[in-house]
């Protein structure tokens, strides 16, 4: 039996959930250091990787806590990685404005899932909930990803900060996703990876949760309904939970 009814409304963060971030990210860093001159910077690809991924987390922490613009991110986890190895100020930034549109371009390109990701999804559309997506991802890429990683078609309903400058773990941002999918008096359940953004938020807006947790970080007090390590469990869990 269901936990919530087969009416309940299911909201899947994007990046590394379902669709792999870090993976496909690092095949871009990797084309970024072979082919736009990065290796006369930084002395091998496991560097050059290293600091981009240290700097871009820190931003984006600091973005989904409403503290800088997204122009403000795409330009700084490139250019601080430049600037720290001696490459001066305006270099910097016209050289990241540059790696950023490569980056992007040939990020909505990737197409490589978490594993299980799909019969996960295609398993929640068996079993007729419907199904949105709810990230703090740019919008330029967002769609493209769906579309590359051959989920596009398992979504009723897409919602991006962008469309608000809201971000998670932000309460609007999950008002608005509820008035957008017209799931007021669904049952609404998030599913992320990001304790801080998806599931704080989900706590905040009063929604069940689930925390797809690959890490195996300590679970906080009452923050989610689950703990699981792997997206190929959901199926197993959602059955009691959903």
């Amino acid at each position: 039996m269901s936990r919530f009814g087969n009416d309940a409304m299911v909201w899947v963060d994007l990046d590394d959930t379902v669709w792999d971030m870090r993976g496909n990210s690092e095949l871009c860093l990797s084309e970024l250091f072979d082919e736009e001159g990065i290796d006369g910077y930084f002395a091998d690809k496991a560097l050059w990787s290293r600091i981009y991924h240290e700097i871009n987390q820190g931003l984006w922490q600091r973005y989904s806590r409403g503290e800088i613009s997204r122009d403000y991110l795409r330009r700084e986890r490139f250019a601080s990685p430049l600037r720290l190895v001696g490459v001066g100020d305006a270099e910097a930034c016209r050289l990241s404005d540059h790696y950023d549109k490569v980056y992007l371009s040939r990020l909505g390109s990737k197409t490589g899932l978490v594993d299980g990701a799909r019969d996960f999804l295609d398993y929640l559309k068996r079993r007729g909930y419907r199904l949105g997506v709810l990230s703090n991802g740019f919008k330029e890429v967002q769609y493209d990803k769906m579309r590359s990683g051959g989920i596009a078609d398992c979504f009723d309903v897409v919602v991006l900060s962008d469309e608000i400058e809201v971000n998670k773990p932000d309460r609007r941002l999950y008002d608005y996703a509820i008035a957008k999918a017209a799931s007021d008096g669904r049952v609404n359940v998030m599913i992320g990876d990001n304790i801080e953004t998806d599931i704080a938020g989900a706590v905040n807006a009063g929604w069940p949760s689930i925390w797809y947790n690959p890490g195996g970080a300590g679970l906080p007090a009452d923050m989610s309904d689950a703990d699981i390590s792997e997206v190929a469990a959901l199926a197993d869990i959602c059955g009691p939970l959903l």
